[in-house]
């Protein structure tokens, strides 16, 4: 796999926990994607 950097993405503590900066994305709901095994390009998406 490989990495990519676009730009600086910024990690901002909400009420809701660690969010990336400008979206309703959480880290709990990345994390929920890798442990169940989806690929890259879905959690991306």
């Amino acid at each position: 796999m490989t990495s990519h950097s676009y730009g600086q993405v910024a990690i901002i503590r909400t009420e809701r926990g660690l969010t990336i900066a400008g979206t309703r994305i959480t880290l709990y709901d990345i994390m929920d994607y890798v442990i169940e095994h989806y690929p890259p390009k879905f959690i991306r998406a």
